[in-house]
């Protein structure tokens, strides 16, 4: 995980509960752990030959967490600062070579970590309703960095190297909030986030010999979240 992004977190946490003009009670921690599943991917691998190889990625379900602070800006609106990390994509599907199926399968695995702005609104507050159970929905913006492990065909015959790749994110998100106590609320979620493209290494072995692609193995990586999280306003 990229050093610099809980490290923003955190700095945006301290300024926050420093600062005088924020109301204390208008801040909020948030953490929690969740589930993901990747959806069925397409991936290309721009080698020598045209047209290009292709894997149908299919992924297992993985692990995420997250940790975040929050400002309420109005009655109904909260902005929130969120860092989450999907613990290894874990994507294999059947491997095409120059658009021929070989009967073999590719394998890698992508760690994605994100960090994003976004804006929720506080249903029950908007529709000025006294409920217990308070619905919210939102949306956010961000930046996504994503690790690609070594890829791999069948009986290791050939490979691509490990890569690093980020870039734009955005996320969609459904939840609702409970309280527990005077401070602490529990807040479960369905979120669908687009994290960009996740890309592999130039640098290929096939064959006895190295080689380098046109361009890299490209993958999609678009997610369906659950989570569970506690929130403690401070």
């Amino acid at each position: 995980m990229n050093k610099q992004l809980p490290l923003a977190v955190l700095t945006t946490i301290g300024i926050a509960a420093t600062n005088p003009a924020f109301a204390a009670s208008d801040i909020y921690l948030k953490g929690g752990i969740g589930w993901a599943h990747s959806e069925e991917e397409s991936a290309t691998i721009g080698d020598l030959a045209d047209p290009p190889d292709r894997v149908e990625a299919e992924s297992d379900d993985s692990l995420a967490y997250q940790l975040g602070v929050g400002y309420r800006l109005t009655k109904w609106l909260d902005a929130e600062l969120s860092l989450s990390h999907i613990d290894g994509y874990e994507l294999s599907g059947p491997y095409e070579n120059d658009g021929s199926p070989t009967g073999e399968v590719g394998r890698t695995e992508v760690d994605t970590t994100s960090i994003m702005v976004l804006g929720l609104v506080d249903l029950a507050a908007v529709l000025d309703a006294s409920w217990p159970l308070k619905p919210y929905v939102g949306v956010g913006v961000g930046y996504a960095r994503h690790d690609m492990g070594r890829f791999t065909i069948t009986n290791f015959s050939s490979r691509i190297d490990s890569h690093t790749s980020s870039g734009f994110a955005w996320k969609a998100v459904f939840g609702a909030t409970y309280p527990l106590g005077e401070n602490v609320s529990l807040d479960a979620s369905y979120a669908y986030a687009d994290y960009g493209e996740a890309e592999s290494s130039l640098d290929a072995y096939e064959g006895g010999g190295n080689l380098q692609l046109n361009s890299p193995l490209t993958l999609d990586i678009r997610s369906h979240e659950l989570s569970l999280s506690l929130r403690y306003r401070i």
